[in-house]
């Protein structure tokens, strides 16, 4: 009964979509009353009725309801009730469904939020309808979470084990937040263009839109290399995978949308530039949909692998991108104001280049091997020594840009201004390069190059907050609070190169047998194997090390590294034991075990990783999503005074 409720709510749900989508774009655009009266209420039943879908989904799952295929395929009945919840997105249907339920939310909130232009809302909702039917009709079409199987098989398949971590739980929803809002900035785009009110008030209007999404990416990108460092034991904290780099391709054009507003909202320029990143940046977000889903990536996060989904994804992206951009090739604009190159807004339109071009880079990264694998040429793999003769140079300069930005006046800087700026940032980057040769060889150029820029950012931060109290603006103002999120975002960028500088140049690696007689010396540290045991969980067969921890002779903390059979699955994955401390982190893990051969133990290994500045990359990603946020209760708090 619950799996047909759902499927009920979802059915009805597309035919909404279609009257949100279909009976406002036919009325007459000049009478938005009228078109208000309509998506509203379409907008409300829209957003219940996804609801009511998801939460059928949900109870499927923790009711272990194996008459429903994805639930089969995804659960079993001795899972934790957080995995069973959990279970149900992390497979490519209830992914899909989640991300409808995010775009049927956030349409919900455009349809509430008080606003003056309720033209410009109701053909933004229009477009949203647009948008959701679409969706709907690929997860009816293709992606039904509420398949019936018969006979149901008394148990399930299981979860991947590997996506049984705290961090999956979090991750998902946090990046489709970020993937699904960038769609209300593309109707927003499209709205405006149709209604010719791409301008400084429409930027307004769209400003914590983009904030939202943008927020939530951060942190979801985040989310996801925390899961990556802990869960696969790569012992890093960015793999280059495919799968990941997809989220980097709208956070970027994102990135380079909210700085271009900004200049929009400010300055009545880069009107036709701001509207096509909003394309722009929800075009990514659906491009990294279609190589997630049609099977043409492997990963250990990829969820599909049919090309009959990929191609209704490829044409989705076809019809909404290539519409799109019709609409933006035809619409009439007013005259596009000059931007000065030695002023602020010229600064921000190159590091808009420039996060474009990064972006490019990584898709080119993404798609190029995927084109040879089609036409059925020597395929390649694209790694880090790809990303570093490219990617690094070409983002290189936006933290140098970056600090000088904010310092400089909107319309024109002269150059002896810029030249004082310039020099008065100078000691923190020399402070930096003194640093990095205090740590390392002069060779580790790498290391001076991340720690010159970090603290060039960083003091370009501080004296821009500085302006901040000189002019005497109240903290908790929307301006006030505007300025402390600009100084929590780029502050949170320089921190995390900071990070990076260190983790990639100071990075020690060690290795021995797992010995449970004899200490191991590994540098200046020392590990005593207290005990090694196995044991048999609910779901999973455990291999587990107690290891105390020594550092030069004085003993720091016992880590339990952990190896996990999961006959279900036939899968073993690796539990990576942390001890962090601000300025460094000590991870271990334990080498491969063959129990799927013969459910005894064999000889293990013991690898530990101790990386300075780990913390300072998770700590630099949270500061910089906090900016968002700060920056969003801004903007709401402005759109409440203008009202």
């Amino acid at each position: 009964m619950i799996p047909e409720l759902g499927q009920f709510c979802l059915v009805l749900a597309f035919v909404v979509s279609l009257l949100q989508a279909g009976v406002p774009l036919l009325a007459r655009l000049n009478r938005p009353h009228a078109l208000l009266h309509l998506t509203k209420p379409t907008a409300t039943a829209l957003f219940l009725l996804i609801s009511g879908a998801f939460s059928a989904l949900i109870a499927c799952y923790v009711l272990s309801d194996f008459s429903v295929l994805t639930v089969v395929l995804n659960s079993h009945t001795s899972k934790p009730l957080l995995y069973k919840i959990v279970g149900s997105w992390g497979n490519h249907e209830g992914s899909m469904l989640l991300w409808m339920w995010v775009l049927a939310a956030c349409g919900f909130l455009v349809a509430y939020l008080r606003t003056h232009d309720t033209q410009l809302r109701a053909v933004t909702l229009a477009v949203l309808g647009l948008i959701s039917a679409g969706f709907l009709a690929f997860i009816l079409f293709t992606s039904n979470p509420f398949l019936r199987v018969f006979p149901p098989p008394a148990d399930g398949e299981d979860l991947n084990p590997l996506l049984q971590d705290i961090g999956l739980a979090f991750h998902p929803p946090t990046l489709y937040i970020g993937y699904v809002g960038f769609g209300i900035v593309f109707a927003y785009a499209i709205a405006g263009l149709l209604l010719k009110r791409i301008d400084a008030n429409w930027a307004r209007t769209v400003h914590p839109w983009i904030l939202l999404p943008w927020s939530f990416l951060t942190l979801g990108i985040a989310a996801g290399s925390w899961w990556a460092y802990r869960e696969l034991g790569w012992g890093g904290w960015w793999f280059w995978d495919p799968v990941e780099n997809v989220s980097l391709l709208p956070w970027l054009i994102g990135t380079a949308l909210l700085h271009s507003n900004m200049v929009l909202e400010r300055r009545g320029q880069l009107a036709r530039w701001v509207a096509l990143l909003a394309i722009l940046a929800f075009t990514m977000s659906l491009i990294g949909t279609f190589i997630v889903r049609s099977g043409l990536i492997t990963s250990v996060h990829a969820f599909a692998a049919d090309p009959t989904r990929g191609m209704f994804i490829l044409a989705y992206i076809v019809a909404t991108s290539g519409g799109a951009l019709l609409v933006y090739s035809f619409a009439q604009m007013k005259p596009a104001k000059p931007v000065a190159l030695l002023s602020r807004s010229g600064f921000i339109l190159i590091n808009n280049l420039l996060l474009v071009a990064a972006a490019g880079i990584v898709l080119i990264a993404i798609l190029y091997p995927l084109a040879l694998t089609l036409l059925k040429l020597p395929g390649i793999s694209v790694g880090p020594g790809y990303f570093n003769a490219t990617f690094l140079p070409a983002t290189a300069a936006l933290p140098l840009l970056a600090a000088l930005a904010p310092l400089m006046a909107w319309d024109v800087t002269t150059r002896d201004q810029l030249r004082r700026l310039t020099m008065a940032l100078l000691p923190a980057a020399l402070a930096g390069v003194l640093i990095a040769l205090a740590l390392l060889s002069p060779t580790s150029a790498l290391l001076c190059i991340a720690l010159a820029v970090g603290g060039w950012l960083l003091l370009g931060t501080a004296r821009y907050l500085q302006r901040m109290r000189a002019a005497q603006v109240a903290l908790l103002s929307p301006i006030g609070l505007r300025h402390i999120a600009s100084g929590c975002a780029h502050a949170g960028l320089a921190i995390f190169i900071l990070g990076m500088g260190f983790t990639a140049t100071l990075k020690q690696t060690y290795e021995a047998p797992l010995n449970a007689r004899t200490p191991m010396v590994m540098g200046a540290y020392t590990l005593t194997v207290i005990k090694a045991e196995r044991s048999e969980q609910d779901n999973y067969i455990s291999r587990r090390a107690t290891i105390a921890v020594a550092h030069h002779g004085r003993a720091i903390t016992t880590l339990t590294p952990e190896l996990r059979y999961y006959p279900v699955r036939s899968m073993q994955t690796t539990e990576a034991a942390l001890y962090s401390t601000p300025l460094h982190d000590i991870y271990i893990v334990l080498g491969e075990a063959n129990y799927a051969a013969s459910k005894e133990e064999t000889a293990l290994g013991i690898r530990m990783y101790v990386t300075p500045g780990q913390q300072f990359i998770w700590f630099g990603f949270v500061l910089a999503g906090i900016g968002g946020f700060i920056g969003l209760i801004a903007a709401l708090k402005r759109a409440k005074g203008d009202h």
